[in-house]
């Protein structure tokens, strides 16, 4: 994960719509997916007692990088975006849950998931997307 690109410069690549040219199953974004499975199964391997520490301490160190970028997410994002985001690809709750949840449409829910994994993946992957929109 590198993060070498700030919130003020996020907010303008988004702003100027570059983001759309970051098609869906782009690599950025399989990472990113990928990153989040990890991001799940190292959170389970913390509290695994039979893990050795020197794994724990590997997947800590994932996770922290994991949290700051996710810190990074809810402060761009909002909190709307940020809560659907969390609880869709985090959580595992379904988007009718969410929905549900938060009085709003599906469609609203699939929308806010998708903006809020480009912006993810423009926080872990910035020099992926850059040399996709070149």
């Amino acid at each position: 994960m590198v993060n070498i690109l700030d919130e003020a410069v996020i907010k303008e690549v988004l702003k100027s719509m570059i983001i759309e040219k970051i098609k869906d199953g782009g690599l950025a974004l399989e990472l990113v997916k990928r990153d989040i499975e990890k991001f799940k199964h190292c959170l389970a391997l913390i509290k695994d007692t039979s893990i050795p520490a020197n794994e724990k301490h590997e997947a800590a160190i994932f996770i922290k990088g994991m949290n700051d970028a996710l810190k990074r997410l809810h402060a761009i994002a909002g909190e709307r975006e940020f809560a659907i985001f969390y609880n869709y690809c985090i959580e595992g709750k379904t988007r009718n849950e969410i929905a549900d949840a938060l009085n709003i449409d599906i469609s609203t829910v699939a929308r806010n998931k998708e903006k809020a994994l480009k912006k993810l993946s423009i926080i872990l992957y910035p020099e992926i997307n850059i040399t996709n929109m070149m």
